[in-house]
This record gives C-alpha cells, structure tokens and sequence, in this order.
C-alpha cells in the first residue's frame, strides 16, 4: 500500500509537471528530459513510470478525464431534480475550471494528446454526464440528442466561458452564472 501510494505520488507530480509545460510551451514542445526536470525527477526515474513520451501522454490524458469527471460528480444527488442535478454539474465544472486555470489554456491542446480521441468515446458512455443524460432522456426531460450533442449544448459552455475569462479578463457574476444556466438547461429541454 506504502508503495503504491508513493507511486502515485510520483505519477501526479509528472503529471502536474507535464500540465505545467504544456501550458507554458505547447504540446509539441515537451520531451520526457523537460518534464522530469520540471518534476524535480532525474531523467532516468521518469522512465521507471513511463516505458515512453506516448505512454505518458496517454496517462495523462486518461488523468485529465478522471479529474473533470471527478470534479462535475462532487455533491451530486441524484434523487434531487435534473435541473438540480445539472446546475450543480455546472457549477462543480466552473469551479474546477476556476481552480485550473493550466486544464484551462490545455483544453484546445489536450485533443493532441494520444489516445484522446478512444478516452472520449469510453467516457461518453460511461459519465457521470451520459448517466444523467441517460435518465432525463428515459423520463423525458430533455431532447433525445446524443450525451456529446447535450454535453456541448451544458457543460461545454462553462469550458469557453472560463477560457474568455482567463484570455480576455470576462468576469461573470454568479448572477450572471445562474442565468446562463438556466438557458442553457432550456435550450435542451423536451
């Protein structure tokens, strides 16, 4: 237990390095020696945890979806209402958003990384947000579109709107907040 603790450790703080850099250099610009210095980690130890760059990558791409996954699911209940339900998945993914401002100015990047594009299909049907979907379509809530279509009609939104805030300083109240998210509830509703 000791040990595997201690190994995600290590896995994390490559993993914080590697978002730090990729924030700050790009993607393309990062190389395992890069990312161990950033992690404070001799190039030889990045290898014990990662066989190669494509390995990490994916990893971290994997991390990257269990975080936000983890994130928009805090203090869900599912017994309350799917707009209580929705609201607080918006809310937990604004927060998150706010807290992170690296998984922010990534986000256009993170569709790069390896593996992207099979993490997206294995989360799309196993989510928090296809679950919720999932019930609201089967008791007729919302429209019966595709959890992907759904998601960029809800939760996408929070994404480009903490973007504008971090790039172009766009403050938004949670006045303001509250009646985005009631429109954009509206907009996929049966």
């Amino acid at each position: 237990m000791r040990k595997s603790q201690t190994e995600n450790d290590m896995t994390g703080q490559i993993f914080a390095a590697t978002e730090r850099l990729m924030a700050k250099d790009g993607l393309h610009h990062l190389s395992m020696h890069k990312i161990a210095k950033e992690a404070n980690i001799s190039p030889g130890t990045i290898y014990i945890y990662f066989k190669s760059k494509e390995e990490l990558l994916e990893r971290f791409a994997w991390q990257v979806f269990v975080c936000f996954e983890e994130a928009v699911r805090l203090h869900l209940d599912e017994n309350a209402s799917f707009f209580v339900q929705y609201r607080q998945m918006w809310r937990n993914a604004w927060t998150f958003l706010l807290n992170n401002p690296n998984f922010v100015q990534n986000l256009r990047q993170y569709q790069l990384l390896p593996g992207f594009e099979n993490i997206c299909k294995k989360f799309e049907t196993n989510s928090v947000w296809h679950n919720f979907c999932q019930r609201a379509k089967t008791q007729g809530v919302v429209c019966d579109l595709p959890a992907s279509i759904l998601f960029s009609l809800g939760l996408e939104i929070p994404m480009n709107l903490a973007f504008r805030q971090l790039y172009f300083k766009e403050v938004i109240s949670d006045e303001r907040l509250d009646e985005i998210i009631e429109r954009t509830w509206r907009s996929f509703q049966k």
